[in-house]
């Protein structure tokens, strides 16, 4: 019964575990058909692309800085999948390039591309084979984009709408070194077979992105300018292998010119996109000192002197850049191949007068620069201050059309000179047209406040008034009751006064007036004892009776 019970349990066991395996695979089927695939061929060099020891954070700069920003989202962290292709990678007979062609046994050029082309053509036919229709992305960089850029002519028609390119740094770009040299033939000996370039017209979208002066990306057209075949010698050793760093191949690299993944993209988004049928060409801008002059800057920080070097490289610097800049054709179309020149510059494409303007424009910003220190040489991550406007063509590239609609830089145009500085004019009467409303409004906040403080004091001081009134009525009030006290005080004296002389005055007429009666009784009295007296007999009598009557009737009133 046991045994019975325990077979049963682990017939069920082994039923749930299957349910579970089912299901899993199901989810990783629905994820693995729900993303978008980027097939990552990689460039001259680099072999250790697939498992197990695939190089780390090379394909995840790859989608992070350049595929998804072309058009299609994919990058390290959005579910993308991302596929490495493996090839030989490799270029005889230069072995003295580390990895390149290691104890100079290797593939020839042909050799490791074509094996390039075969094992891409594989991986595509795969994802196209796979259920789903979500986006297909072919990335190439350097050789690798020699290799996408043969593939391309191989994609089929019904998945031309499926499948994109983006390539950096390709060799066989419409103003890459192949192109250059496009009307060579293949060289027997070593190998090497210079054609075909990108195609832009066969219905299948590429983007494509160069650092400017990268003279596999973007070679130099005129070779008969010294300048700029030096200037491209030293991009090829400090701008070229650069693209996707840092790795686990060159941990301690990084992007050139001083980029790091922000300032990289914000230079992407700024920069021209030239359009040229299904291709779009984007050049990465230079910024700081050119590559001829990046060893100069370098041993001059390695000596502890920088603070001499570099003022004297910034002086020169701008001018170098203008005469640099004479080797390249930024004006035509940038999807058709143009082979090298001996000339050093385009006769046609140069007004002398205009020129000579830029040139001691150049001049004075090189002296700007060196008395700043020479700190246009080094790019700083986060700009503390806006650029002069030679600095900020220096970091630009040039122009053309026909571009989408994005951001353009101004910048030295050797093709069509004195563009730039009447461009510089205008974009700087532009931003002060734009400044003027904020500082109109700035002058009207002012206003405003200054009329809500006047306001403010007007009010202080009518209460000020107010109170000073109030307080003086008070006062006047308080002074008019106590002079009318004080007069009421002086009316009742003088009343008072006028009282107590009056009974005074009174008293003292009645007083008289009895003295007198009394005087005149006396001599009433002795006129009745003696009848003779001296004068008139009776009749003197009366009138000085009348009389004494009269003066005590008239002291008494």
């Amino acid at each position: 019964m046991r045994r019975t019970i325990r077979s049963i349990g682990v017939v069920l066991v082994a039923m749930l575990g299957s349910v579970a395996l089912a299901i899993g695979s199901a989810f990783a089927a629905a994820l693995a058909f729900g993303a978008t695939t980027a097939l990552i061929v990689p460039g001259t060099g680099t072999h250790n692309i697939l498992p197990p020891n695939a190089v780390t954070g090379y394909k995840e700069n790859a989608a992070n800085r350049y595929i998804n920003v072309s058009g299609t989202p994919c990058s390290s962290t959005d579910g993308c999948n991302l596929q490495g292709v493996d090839y030989p990678a490799s270029f005889y007979p230069i072995g003295f390039i580390p990895n390149w062609c290691p104890g100079f046994s290797c593939d020839t050029w042909n050799q490791s591309v074509g094996t390039g082309v075969t094992n891409l053509n594989t991986a595509l036919t795969a994802a196209l084979a796979a259920p789903g229709t979500d986006p297909i992305i072919i990335f190439g960089y350097s050789q690798g984009g020699a290799v996408v850029s043969r593939e391309m002519y191989a994609i089929p028609d019904s998945a031309k709408g499926r499948v994109s390119v983006v390539t950096i740094g390709n060799i066989n770009n419409p103003l890459g070194l192949w192109s250059r040299l496009g009307f060579l033939p293949t060289i027997p000996g070593l190998d090497i077979s210079f054609n075909p370039q990108l195609p832009t017209n066969i219905g299948v979208k590429s983007t494509n992105y160069s650092f400017e002066y990268d003279p596999v990306g973007d070679a130099p057209q005129y070779w008969g300018n010294p300048l700029a075949i030096l200037n491209a010698l030293f991009a090829f050793e400090s701008v070229h292998g650069y693209y996707l760093d840092p790795n686990s191949n060159s941990p301690n690299d990084s992007l050139p010119y001083g980029y790091d993944n922000g300032t990289l993209a914000t230079a992407i988004a700024n920069a021209p996109h030239r359009v040229s049928g299904d291709a779009t060409f984007v050049l990465i801008p230079q910024q700081g000192a050119l590559p001829l002059y990046q060893p100069i800057v370098g041993l001059g920080k390695q000596l502890g002197l920088s603070a001499l070097v570099n003022p004297l490289v910034a002086l020169v610097n701008p001018v170098t850049k203008l005469l640099v800049d004479l080797g390249y054709d930024r004006v035509t179309d940038p999807g058709i191949a143009r082979t090298l020149s001996i000339l050093p510059f385009n006769p046609f494409a140069i007004n002398p007068i205009d020129f000579s303007v830029k040139f001691v424009a150049a001049i004075v910003q090189g002296i700007k620069d060196a008395l700043a220190g020479g700190v246009s040489l080094t790019p700083a991550t986060t700009p503390t201050q806006a650029p002069s406007t030679l600095v900020a063509r220096s970091v630009a590239p040039q122009t053309v059309d026909p571009v989408e609609n994005k951001k353009v830089a101004a910048v030295v145009n050797t093709a069509s000179v004195g563009i730039d500085l009447r461009s510089a004019s205008v974009d700087a009467k532009t931003e002060e047209q734009d400044a003027d409303p904020a500082t109109g409004k700035a002058a009207t906040e002012a206003k405003t406040a200054d009329t809500a403080t006047a306001e403010v004091k007007a009010d202080a001081d009518a209460k000020d008034a107010a109170d000073a009134k109030d307080a003086a009525d008070k006062a006047a009030d308080e002074k008019t009751a106590a002079e009318k006290a004080a007069a009421d005080k002086l009316k009742d004296d003088a009343k008072d006064a006028a009282d107590k002389q009056q009974d005074a005055a009174a008293k003292a007429a009645a007083d008289k007036a009895k003295e007198a009666s009394d005087n005149a009784k006396a001599a009433g009295a002795a006129g009745d004892g003696q009848t003779k007296v001296t004068g008139t007999d009776t009749g003197t009598a009366a009138p000085a009776r009348e009389t004494g009557t009269g003066d005590a009737d008239k002291q008494a009133a």
